[in-house]
């Protein structure tokens, strides 16, 4: 009898232990406002991984659902994160602190699917478009094109009201851009 009682002693401890560690924890670290990166870093090539799970960390939205517009930041330590759209990973960029709880410094590497052809893109090299009638995950979509001539022809299909490059690219550009702030 004494046995059987410590037995389940023991059990209940251990369920204990794995609920702490499989739901706690995971939940204290996005109370610390650390999203999940990606399964998957990107691979040696530049190309994305995107798993079943990966979740943006702005909107939350799965982004293997969006797949078009699916975009990632690499860390300079490797860890990568994907996001459901292009608007999503240039808010990233611009305020790393807010949205992964990083600091810009120890980001390394934008990567986008260029519109036309789907190829991993380094975003800093992209031409982006804002303004065509291209929707998004989020709605309307910034477009990145990987030259100058995938522009003229990109607006003369799409339209588009504003090119930029994402060096240009500020809190009062975006909010020009898009007529919302960066930042909630």
């Amino acid at each position: 009898m004494k046995q059987n009682l410590q037995r389940i002693k023991v059990i209940i401890l251990v369920l204990i232990l794995a609920v702490a560690l499989f739901f706690v924890l995971p939940l204290q670290a996005a109370d610390r406002g650390e999203p999940e990166p990606g399964s998957l870093p990107l691979d040696e090539t530049g190309q994305m991984q995107i798993s079943p799970g990966d979740r943006c960390p702005v909107c939350a939205m799965m982004v293997k659902k969006h797949k078009k517009f699916a975009s990632a930041i690499q860390l300079e330590d490797g860890t990568t994160y994907y996001f459901c759209g292009t608007g999503c990973m240039i808010r990233t960029w611009l305020h790393p602190e807010v949205f992964l709880a990083k600091e810009k410094s120890q980001l390394k590497k934008p990567v986008v699917r260029a519109y036309f052809t789907g190829e991993a893109l380094d975003a800093r090299a992209a031409f982006w478009v804002a303004g065509s009638d291209i929707v998004g995950p989020m709605g309307p979509a910034l477009v990145p094109l990987k030259s100058e001539e995938n522009v003229d022809v990109f607006r003369r299909r799409h339209g588009g009201k504003s090119v930029f490059r994402l060096e240009e690219l500020t809190d009062d550009r975006w909010l020009a851009i898009t007529g919302k702030p960066a930042v909630p």
